[in-house]
């Protein structure tokens, strides 16, 4: 029995109702159906915007009876048949709850409404953790970082990229891009848990270039230059659907409750091996880029359709 699913995978089961087993790990499984894939498996690592969601004996019990390359159909949109030739397997969907998360944008009109920022560095800072990408926080925040350091190039090339971000140079937004696309070890590469902070934060602000979006989605969609679960989440967080996670540090940003936000803060951070953190990483950045700029939005900075930025570099945390 299926216990969560995320509110738009029955329509989507609808319109691909065959697919198979695409891989198989402790917390779940992932399931490719056609070109879109679908997490099946705890909440470990939260709730996922392509995830149906069991407790973890229901997990081990799935796992037990399934392998790679299996094929999946569904029956019906609530009904999916596993189809092992010894140990045929049915998960009922139906009395799975939905779930949807949504990044209140609304809330959002001024960086002075983002209120966690210095709690949000300070966390990050004694978390402890370096970044997957090999960024030292303390190193990070003071500027230490050197040419002959071997971080150096990846400190410049997000500050290469927030810069494109936050100005009207589409041309320069793509080289830097792609440096973080699949950079890194594992399922979801830091370089692209990175992006998908940055794109969390755009889904707040609204501050990003337009062709942000657009540049990224056309690389995605015609080039294998990541691997296929992070492309998953990717594609998502261009259509402004993260993990319940994400959602909820980006949410508490524009609360004034700190100890609700310390919390979604933390267990953010202790997602998967590095995922968390990296994701704070690109959160970070994109912050201080705002900071940087001194970001405004108001009503009247939207002409035509396009941005329009203070782009008055000031000083860092």
């Amino acid at each position: 029995m299926g216990e969560e699913i995320h509110a738009g995978l029955t329509a989507l089961l609808s319109r691909r109702p065959i697919g198979r087993v695409h891989s198989i790990f402790e917390n779940g499984i992932n399931l490719a159906m056609e070109d879109a894939l679908i997490f099946v498996g705890t909440t470990k690592n939260g709730r996922v915007p392509f995830g149906i969601h069991m407790g973890q004996e229901s997990v081990r019990r799935l796992r037990f009876y399934i392998k790679c390359n299996d094929e999946v159909v569904a029956r019906t949109p609530d009904m999916l048949q596993f189809c092992h030739p010894q140990y045929p397997v049915t998960l009922d969907l139906s009395q799975a709850t939905p779930f949807h998360y949504e990044i209140s944008a609304y809330r959002y009109s001024s960086f002075l409404d983002l209120f966690h920022v210095d709690t949000f560095m300070k966390i990050c800072l004694t978390w402890g953790m370096t970044t997957g990408l090999g960024v030292e926080w303390d190193r990070f925040l003071a500027s230490d970082y050197r040419p002959d350091d071997r971080q150096y190039a990846t400190i410049r090339q997000t500050e290469q990229l927030l810069d494109a971000l936050l100005s009207d140079e589409v041309q320069a937004i793509e080289a830097p891009l792609r440096y973080f696309l699949g950079r890194g070890p594992g399922l979801t590469p830091s370089g692209d848990d990175f992006l998908i902070g940055l794109l969390a934060v755009h889904r707040l602000t609204g501050a990003f270039n337009s062709a942000f979006v657009p540049i990224l989605h056309h690389i995605l969609e015609t080039e294998a230059i990541t691997t296929d679960v992070s492309k998953a989440y990717l594609l998502h967080a261009l259509h402004g659907q993260f993990s319940d996670k994400i959602t909820r540090v980006l949410n508490a940003m524009v609360m004034k409750d700190a100890s609700y936000f310390q919390t979604r803060l933390s267990l953010l951070l202790q997602t998967g091996h590095s995922s968390g953190i990296d994701t704070a990483f690109g959160i970070a950045n994109a912050i201080m880029a705002l900071r940087r700029y001194k970001h405004v939005r108001t009503s009247c900075d939207c002409i035509g359709g396009q941005r329009h930025f203070a782009a008055s570099p000031g000083s860092n945390l």
